[in-house]
Parts: structure tokens; C-alpha cells; sequence
């Protein structure tokens, strides 16, 4: 601390003590008064132990308390807290505030005494300018007296010597100019200081703005993504729907299916009863078996060149089909469609059944009891073998995956070997006759000629197939994202069977005994070649565009558009 803090002090002290400067300079022409010495030895053996620094920071705090209590105001009941000091420096100066007045004083007067022993200057100075103060108020004016002259740097002021005016006036000096370069430093520093936060602020301004603007291109990129999620959404519940129709007429088709079977059954049952009926009285006056009335009576002529016909031929190229058809089902990703593919079996076996009744009921039949007998049983075993294939193939159906492999199969063996029995025992029982296997009822020679009211049965046995073929061709759709050779090859299946349903539906249209239903029935099969054509083509854009939904949607529409003008053909007919 300099000289001039220390007078500064000096002042402050005195003056709150009440030490003038003339009682100091008495007390300093009489050092043996005891109660001033006793005093100062007091202030030395309480202070000297003290460092410079300490003794000056207790003088600074006790100063600063007698400035506060001169003021006296009641906002400020203590020394205000200060960054610069220390928190245990701040507790003492805040401490001074509950000092008694006594109190106080005594600890200032210690260290206004201990001030003058460490700064004799500071209470020169002091004590030299009240000498000087005295002398002029109690010494009169002589009229050549001159004014005082003011303490100037470099004269000899009364009390201090020309050599500590010079040093306090170079201290001075010194210490201006360190102030001086201090506040250039310090202006140097604030604006540096402000510079770097005004960096410092535009690149978190610039880091900010790319930050908002890659938060803008990533809300961008959502909204985007959102829309597409969106879309992707909607078609996926117009999917979802479709799917659902679609699964629910195939379980109206599946239990429609199954009661058709019940229905079939029941009345395969029915006939079984009504031929074991019929084997107990002949029918002398029947016709022969492929004989019209026409054939009867002389004016006809039989395909064959006469004699009769016992079994049609495609009564059993019907039955191999149908049982193709089945084992294909079988294997196929829509367990379901072996119920199809079964109702064409049990048609098929009723017709050779009914044949082999009209046979046996003709008079041309000249059968032994014995070998009626042998029909009768090889008719009843086909009856029981048909029900066991309608069990396996329900099975099949309803409880794909946990029937044991091969009973279906084994069901059809069985009664694939009663149909072959049956027709060879046929062949036996009219070896001595003119009938023979082929030929047949409601058909021609060539195979692809019908007339209008066998037609029917022939259009029945294509829509089970095609409907099949559908039921396998949406279940592919739903179940694959690519679609290869499996695909097309059902696409070209359902084309196939309508491409021959048309061909042979316009042979018998153009009969005269079509002529009734000629006009629509061209016009359905005109609609049924067109859909037909239009599957094909949705089929080989699926495979190109395998994830396109929309294709998906078009191909399952004329897959119906195909099967509903099919229905409403045979519904005409």
C-alpha cells in the first residue's frame, strides 16, 4: 500500500478518534505522557505480529466500517459483500457491525497507533499541516505579512523537507502513469474481450441457422415420408378389404362346396337304394344303353354300327380328369380346392353308376344272377370308396397339415380300382353280346361335339376346374412377392380351359337345337374370350411389376368377370 492510502487512513482514523493534528503534535513533544505511551505499547504488542498485507487489509476494513457508521443508514447495516475479497475476509468486515462503539474504538485506536509506526510519514504529514494550521490561526497579521503559500512539488513546505515532497510527487507520478497504462491495457483487453464475444455470437448464430435449416430439410423429408406412409396406408387397407372379400367368397364357395357334397352324397345314397330296388324286377320294355327312341324303332343308326353302347367314354375321361384335378389340388398352397376339384369326382361317379344301371335294367342286359350279383357288390364297394375319398379330402381341406401323408392318395387307389372293376366285370358280363366300352350317351366320336343338353354337364366339369385354378392363382398373390414360372403357369391354365370352353360351346351354339339360346350364348362367350385375353395380359405385367397393387386388384376382377360368365352360360343352357 503507498503513503498517500496510508495517510488517507491516518486521517480517517484520527479524526474518528479524535486526535487533531495540534493534541499529536503535543502528544509528539511529550513522549513520556504514560497513558499515550502505555497506549502505543499496547498497539505494537497487538499488531507488530502482523504482516504488512494483514495489518493493511484489517486498516482497509476498519476504515471502510467508520466510513458506513458516519453515514448511517439504516439499507446498509453492514459492509456490503465484495467480489474481490476473499468469503472468510467478507465474514470479518460483516462482523465489525456488531462492535460495540467502545469496542471499536479500541481496535481502531491499536491500529491508528500501529499506522503511525508502520507510516511515520503519513502522521508528519498529518501533524506538520496542523502545526502549520495552528500557527496561522493563533499568530497576527502583520500588515507586510503574506498570504500562505500552498504546498507546491518542489518547494519547502513547513514541517516536510524538500526531499519527501520530491518523492511523493515522483510516487505520484508513477503511479498516474501505471494507472494511465493500466486503463489502456484494460480498454484494449474490453474491446478484444468484446470482439471475441461478438465471434463468438455469429458462430452460434451460424451454427444455429444450419442447425434450423438441417431441422427444416429433416421436417421436409418427414412430411414427405409421411405422405408416402400415408398413401402406402390407403392402399394397404383397400388391400386389406379386397383380401377380405376375396377370403370371404372363398369360404361361401368352400361351404358351398361342402354342402353340394352332402347334397351329392345323400343323393349318391338314394340311388344306391333305388338300384338295389330296381335289381329285383326287370325292366323288359327299357331301352338298350346309347339307343334313342329313334335307334329303337329302326331310324336311327348307332356310331358304332350298331349294338349297345354300355359305358360313354367320356363318363371315364371325366373320372380321370376329375381325379387329376384333385391330386393337384392336393398339392397346391389353397387346401380348399380339393372340395372342387372332389364335387367333379362325384359327378363322374354318378354317372357311371347310372349307366351301369341302365344297362343292367335293358333288355339287351341278359345277365345271370350271379354276375347282377358281382355288379351289385363292385356298386355298392364303389359307393363306400367315394365316401371314404369325400372323408380324406375334407380332411384334407379343413385339417390341412396334421392329416397323415397319403390318405388321400390311398383313397383315390381305392377307388380308381373299383371303377376299373367295375368297368372290366361290364366288359365280361356282355363278352358274348355286341356291346362294347366307348361311343356313349350324350356325346359323338370325336370327343368335342355336345349337344345343347349334354353341354351342361360339360361346362360343370371345366368351371370346377376353373375355379380351381383361380382359387390358386389369388391365393398366389397374396402369399408371394415375385411371381415365375408356377404363376404364369396357372394364367395359362385358366386361358386354356376357356379357350376350350369356347371352342366347343360355339360347335353346339351353332346346332339347331341351340337355336333358342344362340344369340346370348355367342354374346357370353364373346365377354369370356375377351376376359380371358385380358387376364393373360394382366398376368405377364404382374410378373414384370410384381409389387404393383393395382395389377393385383385387375387380375382378381376378371378372374371373377371369368367364373361369372361360366355361371351365367350354364345358368342359359
Amino acid at each position: 500500500m503507498g503513503d498517500e492510502i496510508a495517510h488517507s487512513q491516518f486521517v480517517t482514523l484520527a479524526r474518528f478518534l479524535g486526535f487533531s493534528p495540534q493534541t499529536l503534535a503535543q502528544n509528539a513533544n511529550n513522549a513520556n505522557n504514560p497513558n499515550l505511551a502505555a497506549s502505543r505499547q499496547n498497539a505494537k504488542d497487538k499488531m507488530m505480529r502482523l504482516s504488512k498485507q494483514q495489518f493493511m487489509d484489517l486498516s482497509t476494513d476498519v476504515t471502510d466500517e467508520i466510513n458506513r457508521r458516519a453515514v448511517a443508514s439504516p439499507e446498509v447495516p453492514f459492509l456490503p459483500l465484495s467480489e474481490l475479497y476473499q468469503p472468510k475476509r467478507n465474514q470479518a468486515r460483516q462482523k465489525l457491525a456488531t462492535l460495540p462503539l467502545a469496542k471499536f474504538k479500541e481496535l481502531a485506536t491499536d491500529i491508528f497507533f500501529d499506522l503511525e509506526r508502520r507510516f511515520p510519514q503519513a502522521a508528519e504529514i498529518y501533524t506538520g499541516v496542523g502545526q502549520q494550521s495552528q500557527q496561522q490561526a493563533t499568530s497576527p497579521r502583520s500588515a507586510d505579512s503574506r498570504p500562505h503559500t500552498p504546498i507546491v512539488v518542489g518547494r519547502n513546505v513547513e514541517g516536510i523537507s524538500p526531499e519527501t515532497v520530491e518523492r511523493l510527487r515522483s510516487e505520484y507520478e508513477s503511479r498516474i502513469e501505471a494507472l494511465q497504462v493500466r486503463m489502456v491495457q484494460l480498454d484494449k483487453d474490453s474491446r478484444t474481450a468484446r470482439e471475441e464475444q461478438q465471434r463468438s455470437y455469429e458462430n452460434l448464430i451460424s451454427e444455429q441457422a444450419a442447425k434450423l435449416q438441417d431441422l427444416e430439410l429433416a421436417n421436409a423429408q418427414l412430411r414427405d415420408e409421411n405422405v408416402k406412409l400415408s398413401s402406402k396406408f390407403t392402399a394397404l387397407q383397400e388391400d386389406f378389404a379386397n383380401q377380405q372379400q376375396i377370403a370371404s367368397d372363398i369360404r361361401t364357395e368352400a361351404t358351398n362346396l361342402l354342402n353340394e357334397i352332402k347334397t351329392l352324397t345323400a343323393r349318391n345314397d338314394e340311388l344306391t337304394a333305388q338300384i338295389q330296388r330296381s335289381n329285383q324286377q326287370q325292366r323288359p320294355d327299357s331301352l338298350p344303353l346309347g339307343a334313342s327312341a329313334t335307334t329303337a324303332s329302326g331310324d336311327g343308326v348307332n356310331p358304332n354300327g350298331g349294338g349297345d353302347i354300355v359305358l360313354d367314354k367320356f363318363r371315364l375321361q371325366a373320372y380321370y380328369e376329375s381325379i387329376d384335378s384333385l391330386l393337384a389340388a392336393s398339392t397346391s398352397k389353397t387346401p380348399t380346392s380339393v372340395l372342387v376339384a372332389m364335387k367333379s369326382i362325384v359327378i363322374a361317379c354318378k354317372n357311371i353308376t347310372e349307366d351301369a344301371e341302365l344297362y343292367e335294367s335293358s333288355s339287351a342286359a341278359d345277365l345271370s344272377p350271379e354276375a347282377r350279383n358281382v355288379l351289385e357288390g363292385i356298386k355298392n364297394e364303389l359307393s363306400q370308396s367315394l365316401t371314404e375319398l369325400m372323408g380324406a379330402a375334407k380332411s384334407h381341406a379343413t385339417n390341412y397339415g396334421s392329416v397323415a401323408p397319403g390318405v388321400l392318395e390311398n383313397a383315390v387307389d381305392g377307388l380308381t380300382a373299383v371303377v376299373k372293376n367295375l368297368v372290366a366285370s361290364l366288359k365280361n358280363a356282355i363278352a358274348g353280346g355286341n356291346g362294347i366300352v366307348g361311343g356313349g350317351i350324350g356325346g359323338s366320336a370325336n370327343g368335342g361335339d355336345y349337344e345343347i343338353d349334354d353341354l351342361k354337364d360339360y361346362l360343370e366339369r371345366q368351371t370346377d376346374e376353373i375355379v380351381q385354378a383361380i382359387q390358386s392363382l389369388l391365393a398366389s398373390m397374396r402369399q408371394n412377392q415375385t411371381f415365375g414360372v408356377e404363376f404364369t403357369d396357372t394364367v395359362t391354365k385358366i386361358s386354356t380351359i376357356v379357350n376350350r370352353i369356347c371352342d366347343t360351346s360355339s360347335a353346339t351354339m351353332a346346332k339347331p337345337s341351340a337355336a333358342g339360346v344362340r344369340t346370348q350364348g355367342t354374346e357370353l362367350l364373346g365377354q369370356l374370350k375377351e376376359a380371358s385375353s385380358k387376364i393373360g395380359e394382366l398376368g405377364s405385367s404382374l410378373v414384370e411389376q410384381p409389387s404393383s397393387k393395382a395389377l393385383k386388384q385387375r387380375i382378381a376382377s376378371s378372374s371373377y368377370e371369368i367364373a361369372k360368365f361360366v355361371k351365367e352360360l350354364i345358368s342359359l343352357i
